[in-house]
Formats: structure tokens, C-alpha cells, sequence
């Protein structure tokens, strides 16, 4: 009868060994071998790998098997076989703890991968995950950055027929001419030039950049937005429209939230070329009563305010665009403002930018004794 090949050995099989081994005493490997139409490297390696490391090691070299129990080497046998190939790292637990910080707390995959350590997963395999369906809820719709195909105003100009890319010529030049009408007599402003190198390499603290997130059309209350150019903490808080009167108020608001604190935690303020903040109004307020430098970035360049663009970019998840904001409360405000600065960033090495502004917090009132000045205010008060 031929040998068998490429097959394990069966707890019957094991049985028979450990009969001939310990009853018949037959110790002759290549006799067991014959017997059971085996190997004998086979019946070698079933001795030798069932055996207890300390019986393994009581004998001579020459002679290695020591004892067999067919009962013992079957468990050794079920958790080699266990242990064979990867484990599959997916569960359903993992996959709630992503589905939740995706869809509620709208973070990325690398995020996750970079805060959870104990998931004990890559980037990749979390938007592998996603895109096979392995997580409840999630698609790649819920992702923050999707790439999308936009078409460049050329080729669709093209497309157009003359009449339509006449009215499309005529529309651009009313604009032109519009903005143009816009730029008459412009307070002097500082341009983002000007601005210390230590400043733009963010080596300072307290440098805000400061912007405007607009409503649908038809409509008049506004976000102004501020993020501190180190810790790349975000605040944002509405306003009744878009004028320099309005924005003004915001900004005392701004300037509230801090206290006495204030002059320490804002040294400056970088706007962009909206006709909200090139105005008198607005510089005079920021430069004469707060004695703040007020820096321009050039017209169409948001990267200048890079930090900026981003958060609102986040802030747009939670009211997106065509969306106004007449029933947008504080709280709901607050909430999204929350949950954009519990995320972990890179450029903080996955730390929030709400623990480190805190941090900040922390030491300009150990340097300047603000807590004990409070400290004192409120024993003064309780007497």
C-alpha cells in the first residue's frame, strides 16, 4: 500500500501511536511507520513535537522520545493548527469604535489609526475596511477628502455656444467692474509681507487668522472664524451681516472671551481682502483701540491662511454650503466648534488643538500670577 502524502495525521492515527508506543512497546519508529502506512519523518516530527519541553529534555541527544500521549499530542496539534496563517484583525467592536469617530466626530482614518492604538490597525486597512462595506453606515460619501472630477472653465466655455459664452464674457466683466467700483478709496493696511519671520514659521503664539463663512444667498447672518496659527485652535462666532459695524462687534466679542488675558493670547490678526475687513471700521478698531497689527494676505491667495481655510473647511461638515444660518443657536455652535478641536492633528503629533491652547492657557497664567489674581478676587468676595 502506498504512503499517504500531504495529509495530517488524525486523532485515530494518534491513537494507534500511542498504542504500539506504550502497550506493545514498540519503539522502532520505521515500524510504527509501516504500520500505519506513514513516514517515518512523519512519525519523527508527531514524537518529537508531542512531547513536554521538560520530558524533551531529560534524555540523551541520541534518544530524544521520551513519552506519548495521544490525548496531548492532539491539543498540540489543534493550536498549531490554530495558529496557522494571519488572524483576521476585523471585528464588530472595531468597527463601531471607527463607524462613531467617522460619522459623529467626522475624523479621518488616519486619525484613528494614529489615537487608537489599541485597534492596532494602519491607515490603510481602515479604508480598506470602508470601501469593501466592512463597517455599518460608513461609505466613502462620509470620508473628508474625496476626489472628485471638476471640469476647468475652459472646456466649458468650449461647450457653450457663441451666444451662451457671450453672456458668459458679459457677466465676467460686470463682475470686473464691480470690484473694481469695491477698491475705491481703501484705508492703508499692512500686507502680509510685513510680517515677522517668526510669526510665519509659527514659532509665536497668539497669532490669529481671521475669516468669513457665508450663508446661502438671500440671506444675512455670517460666521467669522479665528484659528491661532500655533495651536490651530478654532473659534467661531456669528454675526448679523457682513458689514464693518458687524464684524467690529464680533470682534470685541473676541476679545472678551480672554479677559484681561486678552493681550497676552492675541498679538495679531491676518484677515483677507473681503470688503468686511478692509475697512476703516475694522483697522481702526483692531490697530488704534486693541493696538493690534492687522495684516492683509494678497488678493486670491488662501493658502496664505491656509490653517484657516482648513477649519472652516471642517466647519462646512457640520453646515455645509447653500445652508444660512438664521436658527443656528450658541449651542449648536458650540458643539461642532467642540468636536473640530477634539481632533488629533499631525502637525501637533496627534495631540488636540484643545489641549495644547490649553497648555498655552496654563503657562501665560503661571508666567503673569493671573489664577492667583482670581484666587484673591474670590476669598475677597466670600468674606
Amino acid at each position: 500500500m502506498k504512503n499517504k502524502r500531504n495529509k495530517h495525521l488524525t486523532a485515530f492515527e494518534r491513537g494507534q501511536i500511542d498504542y504500539l508506543w506504550n502497550i506493545e512497546k514498540i519503539h522502532n519508529q520505521a515500524e510504527i511507520a509501516r504500520r500505519l502506512h506513514r513516514t517515518v519523518m512523519t512519525i519523527n516530527n508527531e514524537l518529537r513535537r508531542s512531547q513536554r519541553y521538560s520530558d524533551y529534555h531529560l534524555m540523551p541527544r541520541k534518544w530524544r522520545a521520551y513519552r506519548y500521549n495521544a490525548e496531548e499530542a492532539q491539543q498540540y496539534a489543534n493550536l498549531r493548527q490554530s495558529r496557522i496563517g494571519t488572524k483576521k484583525k476585523y471585528t464588530k467592536k472595531k468597527a463601531r469604535i471607527i463607524a462613531r469617530r467617522i460619522l459623529d466626530d467626522k475624523w479621518s482614518p488616519q486619525m484613528i489609526a494614529e489615537t487608537h492604538k489599541e485597534l492596532k490597525l494602519s491607515r490603510n486597512t481602515i479604508y480598506n475596511w470602508i470601501y469593501r462595506g466592512m463597517i455599518p453606515g460608513v461609505s466613502e460619501d462620509n470620508l473628508r477628502y474625496q476626489k472628485r472630477f471638476k471640469r476647468r472653465k475652459s472646456t466649458r466655455l468650449l461647450e457653450m455656444s457663441a451666444k451662451e459664452r457671450q453672456a458668459e464674457e458679459l457677466k465676467i466683466q460686470e463682475r470686473r467692474v464691480k470690484q473694481q467700483e469695491k477698491r475705491v478709496i481703501r484705508p492703508i493696511k499692512h500686507s502680509i509681507e510685513e510680517r515677522s519671520p517668526a510669526v510665519n514659521s509659527r514659532r509665536l503664539f497668539g497669532h490669529w487668522e481671521v475669516d468669513c463663512v457665508l450663508p446661502k444667498k438671500g440671506y444675512k447672518k455670517v460666521f467669522v472664524t479665528f484659528c491661532e496659527r500655533k495651536t490651530r485652535y478654532y473659534i467661531a462666532l456669528k454675526t448679523d451681516s457682513q458689514s464693518g459695524k458687524a464684524v467690529c462687534k464680533v470682534l470685541d466679542q473676541f476679545m472678551h472671551l480672554f479677559g484681561k488675558r486678552s493681550k497676552h493670547i492675541v498679538q495679531s490678526f491676518t484677515f483677507d481682502n473681503g470688503f468686511e475687513f478692509t475697512n476703516h471700521f475694522v483697522i481702526n478698531k483692531v490697530q488704534k483701540e486693541f493696538q493690534i497689527m492687522a495684516y492683509f494676505a494678497h488678493p486670491y491667495s488662501p493658502e496664505e491662511r491656509g490653517s484657516n481655510e482648513n477649519a472652516n473647511r471642517m466647519l462646512r461638515e457640520y453646515f455645509p454650503k447653500k445652508t444660512h444660518f438664521e436658527h443656528i443657536t450658541n449651542d449648536d455652535l458650540r458643539r461642532s466648534l467642540h468636536k473640530i478641536n477634539s481632533r488629533p492633528k499631525a502637525v501637533l503629533n496627534y495631540k488636540t488643538p484643545r489641549d495644547v491652547f490649553r497648555r498655552k492657557l496654563q503657562e501665560i497664567d503661571r508666567t503673569y500670577g493671573y489664577k492667583r489674581h482670581l484666587r484673591s478676587s474670590k476669598n475677597t468676595s466670600k468674606r
